[in-house]
């Protein structure tokens, strides 16, 4: 209470400051009441307030627990750089009546320091505390943590508005968050380095090793997985949405790519208010009519409103598309920070609420800054369906397995995650009566749920993913390879029937098939299997090359490690093509073309110097009447080289000459 009404008093002297991204200064909070009744949402809606100061202030992130609890992290320590014990913390807050309203706040952890990511699950909760992030334990089940474990260390601080954020459970099991732009990080273990700053990371809550899913955008600040296991992203200044694919590296907001990075883009073209964005939910539940589920709601905080996008496939990706906002707040305290579905279906939405919405306002007027507010919404239909209130952890297995099919994702992801708590021997009842569900389910998210809660408790059989890998839908293919990969990535017969899959008509199964390739290489090392496996996908997509917006990138980053030692084959899958029209191959040659050149000494070629520049020659002639530009662009990075002094002239006009007339205009006009 005492800083709810010091928070007051601050906010009296900041009554004139004109905070970025606003035309006028802010004003007073509006109260709780106030601020309901300027919300807007489509007709048949209304927000309903689940609980607010003083029992919320500052809160940052929020998950549900099995029970329906929600735990929240609270920070009045932002925006501090240095790291240690904080004022932070960590509250349980309850509706006991199933009213819909908070009726008991319980602090579950103290002490931390900008809380910025929270997930519960397997047998605790995850919390993002840069340096570290924690695996925290209630061992004698008062509702308070009394055991606190550091899973890894080494987020940075340097900037505390893009801390790692958005703990999530994926559908494989695994926990995935995310980490900014402006945030270097290194984390290490078990001997090896992770150095990254825009990235989505992942976590085995068993092993807690510790992976980098991908890396790029911007400072990205919530995930959500679709019904079919996709995740979408939201980011702030560039591009709103992203679906990002293991292994990818996508568009910067800023700093330096790795060499020879071929990035991918955003999913969106439209752009909506504004462009700073915090949480995001794929909404899935009966509790909304049909044209408000199957949507991505996102929070915009400079525009003061959640926003909405739908999605449709686009190869092996998707094409975000805007749709009317979902709620308009009419209160530039508003800050949506997170999203989610509840145990009731209905959208919960987590506000910040303060008048400053970036760190550079609370540097200029640090005695405006709010440390006192907070709210949380949920969003309900006026003919929703009445709400199941069950406590998923007391569900039997064979009650679990049938939740698979709810019509609540919440309600599937927490069965899903339960059962994957219970470590279901591969085999058993439970593990076979999963197998029959996947078989016999009519529903496609239900199958894939059940694939999920098999893997996810260690009972998916090597027999059982090798029929997998043969289904008729390529949703479920994709899925068995990405699960290979993850699980069985030293399993003979299991590599080998997804290296046949290589030749899928599907870009959803080549793109897992590429980043499989690379785990198999890993497990038992093949470098001639790896580069067949990846060449193999190279052939596809012919008739237009670009037409896949991920595939073709997502083949370049498992290839690239071994381009090299790839050069060859490269080359001769590429002369001895027979396609009347460039194969994802062919694109990619310009890149490698770069990545060969710079390997090149400035001058005194030795022999394997030459081949390479033997090989780049070999494709020039053989592309320059059938694809005049593609030819042109393979010469580049070897012109690039000569302009810039990167090799002697003399040595390199002795060396073409052996293998080009000087008549050619495409060679010697360049050279």
């Amino acid at each position: 209470m005492i800083l709810w009404l010091g928070s007051m008093t601050g906010s009296m002297a900041a009554q004139d400051f004109i905070p970025r991204k606003q035309t006028m200064p802010p004003g007073p909070p509006l109260s709780p009441a106030e601020a309901l009744s300027r919300m807007v949402v489509p007709e048949g809606f209304h927000v309903e307030l689940v609980a607010s100061e003083p029992d919320l202030q500052n809160p940052v992130a929020m998950a549900f627990d099995d029970a329906g609890r929600i735990y929240v992290t609270e920070s009045f320590e932002y925006p501090r750089h240095e790291p240690g014990p904080g004022k932070d913390r960590i509250k349980i807050l309850t509706d006991s009546d199933g009213d819909g309203k908070v009726d008991r706040v319980k602090v579950f952890a103290e002490g931390l320091n900008i809380p910025s990511g929270i997930a519960v699950g397997h047998g605790g909760v995850w919390v993002a505390n840069a340096p570290d992030l924690l695996f925290l334990q209630d061992t004698d089940s008062d509702d308070v943590a009394d055991q606190s474990t550091v899973v890894v260390t080494g987020f940075g601080r340097v900037d505390t508005h893009e801390l790692p954020n958005a703990l999530t459970w994926g559908p494989d099991g695994y926990l995935y968050g995310l980490n900014g732009v402006f945030n270097p990080s290194v984390i290490e273990q078990d001997g090896r380095k992770h150095e990254f700053t825009c990235a989505m990371f992942r976590i085995d809550p068993r092993t807690k090793k510790f992976e980098i899913f991908c890396e790029g955008t911007s400072n990205p600040w919530g995930i959500a997985f679709d019904s079919l296991g996709n995740s979408f992203v939201s980011a702030c200044v560039i591009d709103h949405l992203w679906h990002l694919t293991e292994s990818g590296y996508y568009l910067r907001q800023g700093g330096p790519y790795p060499p020879n990075t071929w990035w991918a883009e955003s999913i969106v073209k439209h752009k909506h208010q504004m462009a700073a964005y915090c949480g995001i939910e794929f909404f899935d539940s009966h509790a909304y009519p049909e044209a408000y589920r199957n949507k991505l709601y996102m929070g915009n905080i400079h525009g003061g409103c959640i926003n909405t996008d739908r999605v449709e496939r686009s190869g092996a990706s998707y094409q975000g598309f805007g749709e009317p906002d979902f709620l308009t707040a009419n209160d530039v305290w508003f800050m949506p920070v997170a999203q989610k579905i509840g145990p009731d279906g209905c959208l919960y939405v987590l506000d910040w609420y303060d008048r400053y919405h970036c760190y550079q306002d609370a540097s200029a007027d640090p005695k405006g800054v709010d440390r006192g507010h907070g709210r949380l919404y949920r969003i309900v239909h006026s003919e929703r369906p009445k709400p199941r209130y069950e406590d998923i952890s007391k569900l039997t297995e064979s009650e679990l397995i049938s939740a698979l099919a709810d019509p609540n994702l919440f309600v599937r992801q927490r069965s899903q995650l339960e059962l994957a708590e219970r470590k279901i021997a591969p085999g058993s009842a439970t593990a076979l009566e999963l197998e029959t569900l996947v078989n016999q389910a009519e529903s496609l998210t239900t199958k894939l749920h059940a694939i999920w809660a098999l893997s996810g408790s260690g009972a998916l059989r090597e027999s059982f993913l090798l029929s997998l890998l043969d289904h008729a839908n390529p949703e479920v293919r994709a899925w068995a390879v990405r699960l290979a990969g993850d699980l069985f990535p030293s399993d003979p017969s299991i590599v080998a029937r997804c290296r046949v899959l290589a030749t899928d008509p599907d870009p959803r199964v080549l793109v897992q098939v590429a980043v499989a390739a690379t785990k198999f290489h890993r497990a038992v090392p093949s470098t001639e299997a790896w580069i067949a496996t990846e060449l193999e996908i190279a052939r596809h997509n012919a008739a237009d090359p670009l037409a896949d917006p991920i595939l073709g990138r997502i083949v370049w980053q498992n290839l690239k490690p071994v381009a090299n030692e790839a050069r060859r084959a490269i080359v001769n899958q590429s002369l001895h093509s027979t396609s009347p029209s460039d194969s994802l191959l062919d694109s990619m040659l310009p890149r490698f073309a770069a990545l060969w050149t710079d390997r090149l000494a400035n001058s005194n070629f030795n022999e394997d110097q030459t081949e390479v520049i033997e090989d780049l020659f070999s494709l020039l002639e053989h592309f320059r009447k059938k694809s005049p530009n593609l030819a042109t662009a393979i010469l580049q990075p070897l012109v690039n080289r000569s302009l810039n002094r990167g090799f002697d002239p003399i040595e390199l006009r002795k060396l073409v000459r052996k293998f080009y007339s000087p008549q050619d205009s495409i060679a010697w006009d360049k050279l």
